[in-house]
């Protein structure tokens, strides 16, 4: 694995310091991409009248979870955001899942930079075992937070930099981005190390061959696919509710209406 090295935080050549956790998340977007493109291509060829099968009802059945999902913990103002749950979900899930399947690394850029030769073949890791990847979608938490809390709060956006205690607001902001990161990035770190303590272990014992077969598959199923699944889920609640909590209380919308009336 390829963490954060902080001999290369200065270094201007980006082919240089890319680590195979870059890799696995381009992999993880292009499948996403590719499965996309397959449910529209196939529900374009159904006429409207045909009920949808395969891969376009398990998609609509999936896009209608994800809207009843936002209106119960967002409510009905953030109608259509239900396409970006579904997209996270995905690229988190799959990033763990990734890490299941141990696909090889095809690439090589030169000897001096992180993926050399030695790295050939090496199976690729998931791309949350490296800080950079769930600090970057917990910093599109974030950017979503700001924009959401403009659009209702307007000027009074401003306020929370000021009050109650001056650039207080502009510390705590941040909060829920260093939650989110340590997090995802705690318990994919924590599985990644167990489990290959657990390789070591069995290695040094030569009971590899014995209990590989039988301990490991346990152990993949519990750190990859559940813990998988379970920081899905906590990752995308704790997005929602965050956001959700930006927009005004129905008691004002109500308030504000009745107001414009008179």
């Amino acid at each position: 694995m390829n963490g954060l090295r902080f001999d290369n935080l200065l270094n201007r050549d980006f082919l240089e310091v890319i680590p195979l956790e870059f890799i696995s998340s381009m992999l993880v977007m292009i499948t996403i991409i590719i499965l996309v493109l397959i449910v529209y291509f196939k529900n374009k060829k159904i006429s409207p009248l045909d009920k949808p099968k395969g891969i376009v009802n398990i998609a609509e059945m999936i896009v209608e979870f994800a809207d009843k999902q936002v209106n119960e913990l967002m409510g009905k103002r953030f109608n259509g955001f239900g396409g970006y749950v579904i997209a996270l979900a995905l690229y988190i899930f799959l990033g763990f899942i990734i890490g299941l399947i141990g696909i090889p690394n095809p690439i090589v850029i030169s000897d001096t930079a992180v993926i050399n030769s030695s790295s050939l073949f090496k199976p690729l890791p998931n791309p949350f075992t490296n800080l950079a990847f769930p600090l970057s979608i917990a910093f599109l938490t974030i950017i979503l937070i700001q924009i959401y809390s403009i659009k209702f709060k307007r000027a009074k956006y401003l306020m929370k930099f000021v009050s109650p205690i001056p650039v207080l607001g502009a510390i705590t902001m941040w909060i829920p981005m260093l939650s989110l990161t340590l997090r995802l990035f705690g318990n994919a770190f924590a599985g990644y190390c167990l489990i290959t303590l657990a390789y070591s272990a069995m290695n040094a014992a030569s009971a590899s061959l014995a209990l590989g077969p039988i301990l490991m598959p346990i152990a993949h199923a519990y750190f990859d696919v559940f813990d998988g699944l379970i920081q899905t889920i906590v990752f995308l609640m704790i997005t929602m509710l965050n956001i959700a909590q930006e927009a005004p209380e129905d008691e004002e919308v109500l308030k504000a209406v009745s107001l414009k009336k008179d």
